[in-house]
Parts: C-alpha cells; sequence; structure tokens
C-alpha cells in the first residue's frame, strides 16, 4: 500500500513550488530590511500554504490508505500510522 500514488503530485508539486516562491520573497524582505508586520504576514501565508498541503496529504492518507487497511482486515499498521500523521499535522496548528 506504501508504494500506491493516490494524491495528486502535480498539484502538490505546485504548491510547494509557491511556497518556495513566498519563502524566497520573505529572504528578500528581510533583506531589504523590510516592516516587521509585512514579513510576518507573509511568513503566516507561507504557514498557511504548508498546512493546506499537510492536510490535502493527511486526508489522502485518510481517504486511501487507512480505508483501504480497515476494508483489508490490516488495521492496525494503518490506525497507528494515522495516529502519527495527526500527531505530526497537530504540531503545525
Amino acid at each position: 500500500m506504501a508504494n500506491q500514488k493516490h494524491h495528486d503530485v502535480t498539484s502538490l508539486n505546485r504548491r510547494i513550488r509557491k511556497v518556495e516562491g513566498q519563502l524566497r520573497g520573505i529572504r528578500g524582505m528581510l533583506e531589504r530590511n523590510s516592516p516587521c508586520d509585512e514579513i510576518i504576514i507573509q511568513l503566516n501565508s507561507a504557514k498557511s500554504a504548508l498546512q493546506k498541503i499537510s492536510q490535502i496529504v493527511l486526508e489522502d492518507h485518510l481517504d486511501h490508505c487507512v480505508v483501504d487497511a480497515l476494508q483489508d482486515g490490516n488495521r492496525e499498521p494503518q490506525v497507528d500510522s494515522l495516529k502519527r500523521a495527526l500527531k505530526q499535522y497537530t504540531k503545525m496548528v
């Protein structure tokens, strides 16, 4: 199951490239001594974008890996995996 691809890699890569661009912009703002409130706004925007990527991956894990495991009777490993994923996700919010 670990080798199955469920999420839209192209869409996720697009989102990641956007975050990379945001971070480059933030670096430039720091180098230009931009106002702190503007930098924080951009940092929050990048953080929100990363949270959305995490949400998409987590939902995909639940929709496919966990549901498939429950249907196949292979519950424990995927439930443990879901618990670990949720623990990591909640650290972001």
